[in-house]
């Protein structure tokens, strides 16, 4: 409220949701960001036909595209998603 940050979802909350098995936005992993910066995020809408490797991709260049979030805090928060849902983002050889 009123220090001027929200809460991003990475990977979004509405089509992790579809996609990611177990997938619970209140402990999911998120990033504090500048209002201003949060809001340029483009906002994925409707049902999602990706997969969750896809939608976490494009969260990540979202977040070095549109905002001044440090490298290591994204480094993190891809580690945080593979950490928390690992049959959703090994990937497939």
């Amino acid at each position: 409220m009123g220090d001027k940050l929200d809460i991003h979802h990475a990977a979004q909350k509405h089509p992790a949701g579809q996609v990611i098995t177990g997938y619970d936005p209140k402990v999911a992993p998120s990033i504090a960001l500048p209002r201003g910066e949060h809001k340029l995020i483009p906002t994925m809408k409707g049902p999602y036909t990706g997969s969750a490797r896809d939608l976490l991709a494009k969260d990540i260049r979202d977040l070095r595209n549109y905002t001044n979030a440090p490298p290591s805090a994204i480094k993190d928060l891809l580690n945080l998603n593979k950490e928390m849902y690992p049959e959703a983002f090994t990937k497939i050889r």
